[in-house]
Order: structure tokens, then sequence, then C-alpha cells
């Protein structure tokens, strides 16, 4: 976990940052006068435009690099003087004049496709490791609920949505290393316990944020198991003996569950970080992707029987060069999954090697896998376009990594020296704290783009002109993050339909842009939401698209029944391929998709069945929406062709089958989200 700037050497596991116990700086800027040094986050309450015409005003926020001296991205000058680089940091989350839109002429910069949609965005946000905890927990108590305000609060701050938290300890904390059963050797957990977490302000903080934003989800990464699991007896480096996969599991349930318990449901856990770098100063493990595939099956096991279904399981969460091998190693090779394969929701990354590309191949390799960015801090116009990289590869989501150190890069155990946190805090008055640009420029993705929001085609850009990356958020308006890297000003275009807006985006800064009902026409190619498990309704007979007798067999038939709430034999997702058609997967087994037996050569009357994704054109479907939001659904495998009931028939047990497109009730369905 690095705090770097890009493209800094680091060795090549990928070390975490943040640390060289120096001088400490008396500080020239007093809490009251920092409140005036921040005045400009009262900027960032949003007026949210109403989803309407587009010709509605375009919202335009804007934040900046430094202009000062010896402050660029990522200076240690940030940790001695922040109050100097902040005062030549002219835009800070600031509102600038509304743009009105007008008919398109001549050619445009960016083009926006509101038709053609990408994947759902799951959140973006910061880490909350017990680094950050401790020196919000040093502060009074309205000191903290305001930081932490400024962190997630929707309206007031920057809108984090997602945070990440280490199960046990990580390098980034003020105390001894620590797991949740250390000690002799104990099998059978019985000295389980979470109490660290809660004696040292983690479980209390994160209930106060949570309770600021209750849209606030958290996810958990295990830096290293008890000692006694591993093979050299060490928090430190080491293996884990193949023995000890199903107690790893268990211990990774007690987790999540021990966490339930608290209030604090986590969405996601990931087996292990950086599961290929064995660090040598503080808690890691190297695990094989075959490990992961073993224990992610264990874990799942434990999770349905313990009331925890829900949540989630990331393989990998390490860097994107190794990311696709391991990927193979875990779900096994597209058309042939793994043992795995429906244990596993999705892989995430971390950006110290390799190639952002490394998501896309992974999504395009297996669709009905998320990919997710959990950790890379970012700094300056620069990171601002890595995180629009990370999006325009099909990532759920960005999390920055350690939110809060002091100027003393305090606390943290690392053996290197930390680079400049989003917030750094006075060592000697822990209530005063510099928010740097870092915070303003991530607020520019964070503030504005909704969850659920999917992302929409636009052409990339250059670095040297302006980058971008747009979304299209629940309430229907269009939100472009533009982003200039240069140092001079760049004028540019943004069109969507028949009408567009032109700016001008000031050197080394990012531009957000609110754009109510903008929409260039034609059919979406993502009408759903790939994140969701939907019922399909039949329009003819109200009945629910099911998986006949709940099997997750290849050749399993695809009928109507009669809907029964909760079943997960009607539950179906819809995760996007390319051009607007998606593979459809039942809750019962993901890795089994709607097939039209006979291959891409059936015709009328070839029946729906459940067979394991490979890729095939026949096993991909375009939901074209219809009136009153209904859908038809067409194979791609033969378009004229439409999902039907059989005989037009409204009883249980009828087979879905494909047949000539009539637009009639038996080719008509609902999609509804559970």
């Amino acid at each position: 976990m690095p705090l770097r700037p890009l493209g800094h050497p680091r060795h090549p596991g990928g070390p975490r940052g943040r640390r060289a116990r120096g001088r400490r700086t008396t500080l020239a800027l007093a809490a009251t006068a920092l409140g005036a040094l921040l005045a400009p986050i009262a900027l960032t309450t949003v007026n949210a435009p109403t989803a309407g015409a587009a010709d509605a005003p375009v919202q335009v926020y804007l934040s900046s690099e430094s202009t000062a001296a010896g402050f660029g991205p990522a200076s240690a000058n940030w940790f001695s003087d922040p109050a100097t680089g902040l005062a030549a940091t002219r835009y800070q989350l600031s509102r600038q004049a509304d743009i009105t839109p007008v008919a398109a002429a001549g050619s445009a910069t960016i083009t926006a496709d509101t038709a053609t949609r990408y994947q759902s965005v799951l959140g973006v946000g910061s880490s909350l490791e017990e680094s950050t905890i401790y020196n919000l927990s040093r502060m009074s108590p309205a000191a903290r609920t305001a930081a932490l305000h400024k962190l997630v609060d929707p309206v007031t701050g920057a809108g984090f949505n997602i945070a990440r938290i280490p199960l046990g300890t990580s390098d980034f904390t003020s105390r001894q290393f620590y797991t949740y059963d250390d000690g002799a050797a104990d099998p059978t957990l019985s000295r389980f316990s979470i109490q660290k977490d809660i004696d040292y302000h983690i479980v209390s903080v994160l209930k106060e944020a949570k309770a600021i934003n209750p849209d606030l989800l958290l996810f958990g990464s295990v830096w290293s198991p008890p000692a006694w699991m591993k093979a050299n007896n060490s928090l430190i480096g080491g293996t884990l003996p193949d023995s000890n996969i199903p107690v790893l599991a268990t211990y990774l349930r007690k987790a999540v569950t021990a966490y339930a318990g608290q209030g604090l449901p986590l969405y996601a856990v990931t087996m292990q970080n950086e599961p290929l770098f064995s660090p040598p100063d503080y808690p890691g493990m190297k695990l094989t992707a075959d490990q992961e595939r073993r224990i992610a099956t264990a874990l799942r096991g434990e999770l349905n029987a313990n009331g925890a279904s829900a949540t989630k399981i990331w393989a990998f969460d390490h860097n994107f060069g190794d990311g696709p091998a391991y990927a193979a190693g875990v779900l096994g090779n597209p058309g042939s999954p793994s043992s795995a394969f429906t244990s596993v929701d999705g892989v995430a990354f971390h950006d110290y090697g390799g190639d952002p590309t490394a998501m896309s191949q992974i999504k395009s390799a297996y669709p009905t896998k998320d990919v997710a960015m959990t950790e890379r801090a970012v700094w300056g116009t620069s990171g601002a376009d890595r995180i629009v990289q990370y999006f325009r590869n099909q990532s759920i989501m960005y999390e920055d990594w350690v939110t809060m150190l002091d100027q003393n890069r305090s606390p943290e155990q690392w053996s290197g020296a930390p680079d400049p946190t989003m917030f750094v805090q006075s060592p000697n008055s822990p209530d005063t704290y510099w928010a740097l640009p870092e915070y303003y420029i991530i607020g520019q993705f964070s503030k504005f783009v909704a969850r659920g929001a999917t992302r929409v085609q636009t052409n990339n850009g250059t670095s040297g002109s302006v980058t971008n990356v747009a979304f299209r958020n629940p309430d229907g308006s269009l939100v472009t993050v533009v982003v200039n890297q240069t140092g001079a000003d760049q004028p540019f275009t943004l069109r969507v339909g028949a009408r567009q807006i032109g700016a001008t985006l000031p050197a080394k800064t990012v531009g957000t842009y609110i754009w109510p009902g903008a929409d260039s026409g034609g059919t979406p190619t993502g009408p759903v939401d790939p994140a969701a498990w939907y019922t399909v309704k039949n329009t003819n007979s109200g009945k629910c698209v099911d998986d006949a007798a709940g099997s997750t067999a290849n050749g399993a038939a695809v009928q109507q029944w009669s809907c029964v709430a909760g079943s997960a034999n009607q539950q179906w997702r819809f995760q996007p391929t390319d051009s607007g058609y998606y593979t459809v997967v039942g809750r019962n087994s993901a890795t089994a998709a709607w097939d039209v037996t006979g291959g891409t050569g059936a015709g009328s009357g070839a029946k729906i069945q459940l067979w394991a994704y490979g890729g095939g054109s026949n096993q991909q479907w375009k939901p074209v929406p219809g009136a009153n939001g209904t859908y038809t659904l067409s194979p791609r495998s033969n378009p004229a062709q439409c999902l039907d009931v059989t005989d037009v028939s409204t009883a249980d047990g009828a087979r879905l089958q494909q047949w000539t497109c009539t637009g009639g009730p038996a080719q008509s369905f609902t999609l509804t989200p559970q």
C-alpha cells in the first residue's frame, strides 16, 4: 500500500508508505484561523439540479492543484506547512457560474452517448484504518464529528460512501500488531474477539460515520491471520498451511458476524491484502490463487450458514499486472469455471504495478463478476486522471488509502516515508487539521456521482488537453468529470445529442459538470443495474421466470412459475458483455446463464435452459425497452427472435423459448429489482 506518486520506484511487492519520524513543527495557524482557511468547503453544498430538459443550466464545480512553489502533488511540504500550500490553491470544490446548453455546432472535444452504458457505480471513499481512527479519536468530540461530516456527509462534505477497514492490524496503526485471536494455537477460535477494535475506538468512530451517512458501506481486508495459523508462527511474512484453510475461513466469517453484531455490516471482504507480497516489517502473508479458491468456497459456506450471505467475497486485492493470472487461478477459465466461481463476487485491485486495463480484461473474461479498485492514494490532476482510467476500465469504485496522518507522518509502522494524506493533523493541537487538495479533487467524483450511477460512453481525450469520464445518475442527470493535467487553460466542448456546452478548464484543475436531463437519444444499452438481482415477470401470465426446481446443473429448464417473494429460483442478474447485451445468471448458480438450446443456429421454438456461461452469442441477451416499463429480450445469436412463453401459456411450468418477435404480451416482461 504505498503512498507514492504514480511511477515512483518501490520494491516489487508494493509496500505501503507514510512516516519518517521527523521534527515536530510548530503551527502558525491556530484552530480558529483554520475555519477561515477551509471556508471554500461551504461551497460544496449542492443544490442538486432536477433532471429535466437538456437545456437546463449545467452546474460546474472546480478543484485545483496548488500554485505555491514547492507544493506540487505529494510534496513533503504539505506536512510541514500545509497552510502555505492551501493559500495558493485556487479551487476547492468551488461552485462556478452555470453554463446554458446551446445547439451543437462544429466539432466536439467530448461526445457523450448516454444510451451506451457500462458498469454501475458502487462508490468513492477513503480508508478508515487505525492510523486515521487514532488521529480522529484524539480530537474533541465536536471536532471529530465535524471532520467526519467533511468526509462522509453527502450535503456538507465530500460524500464518501465506501470505506475500507483492516480486519485486525495493518501497517498503518499506532498499536502493537494484533489479530482477533492472538496467543497459543486455537483451532476452534474459542478466543476470537474484536474487543481491541472496540477499545481502540475503531467501532465507535465507524458507528458515528454511519450515523452521519447511513449509506456508507464498509469492506474489510485481512493483512495477516493469527500467527499460530501460519507456517512461520509470525504475523510478519510467512504462508498458510493448507490444513488451516477451513480455520481461516471460519476466522473471516467470525469477523463479518462480529462487525454485524455491532451494527456495522460488511458489504464485502477480501481474503488477503496483497497476497503476492510478503512484507518484511509489518503483517502480511503470501497466499496462492489455489488457496484463495479453497478459502472462498469455504467462506461462502460459512457466510451462508451464519446469516451473512449478503456479504460479498472479492478475490485477489493486489496489483494490476498479476491480476488476470491470479483471477484465473481462483475463478477458473472462461467457460470452465472453478469450484469457487459461484462463491466469489468480484476481483479487487491495487495500483502499484501494471495497467488499469487489466480490470477490463477480467471483466471481459468474467462478465458476471465485478472489478473493484480497492487501494491507491493519488495526488493532483495526474491522480484524478488515474481515477478516470479506473472507471473507464470497469471499476465499480475507487478507494483512497489512509485518510489522516499528523504533521510528523504519524502514526504508522511502515519502514518508508509516507506521502501526504488528504487530511493532515497538528501533532500538538489535534483539533487543528488541514484538508489538502487531494480531498477536494477526490470530492469531484464522490460528491456528484451517486451510487447506482451508470458510466456512459465518451471519448477519453488526451493528457495534452483534457481527459474525462461520464456517468448517468439515477435522477437522469449526466455527471462528467473533466481533468486538465496541463499547465495551460484548456477550452473544450461537451456534446450530448443535439446540444452542447462550451467551457474553459483552468490549468492543473479538475471540473465536474452536472447536466440535468442530458440525453443523446437512442435505445439505452444498459437499462438494468448489473449489481442488482431482478425478478422477470411475464406481462401475459403475471408469472416469474423461474429456475426449475432450483437446479444448478447444466440443462436445467427455464420456466415460468407463480411469483414467490424472496425466492432465489426467481432472481436474475444481468451482467453486461458489450453493445447492450447481457448474460443473465440465476442467484442459485452464478455460473449458469440463460442459454438457447441448439446454439447459434437454433430457430423458433428452441427452449431456454441454464448452462455454464462460455461467452456464446446464444447466452447473451439484449433488453429492449417497450411501453409502460416493459422489456423484450432478444438473444445475440438471433436478434429477430425474442424470449417467449411457449404457447402463450399462463400455467406454472410453461417453458421459456425463443420465438420470432411479435410484440405480443407473451414476449413482454417487467424487471423488478429485489
